[in-house]
């Protein structure tokens, strides 16, 4: 599946805690996590599931 920004993500795929070590990825803001989903990276609201952000492609 595309991801797009505002749709929801609600769950499924590993979050990443150790962003540091995908490029492209930066520190989430209070209240938001990554989340990895096939070849795209979502930055999403923990509380609404909204996604914020979206970065593809940043596999190692």
């Amino acid at each position: 599946m595309r991801w797009q920004r505002g749709q929801r993500y609600w769950g499924g795929d590993p979050w990443i805690d150790n962003w540091r070590a995908y490029p492209g990825l930066y520190a989430p803001p209070y209240g938001y996590r990554w989340v990895r989903s096939g070849d795209q990276f979502l930055l999403t609201a923990v509380a609404t599931g909204m996604i914020s952000a979206i970065i593809a492609g940043s596999m190692r």
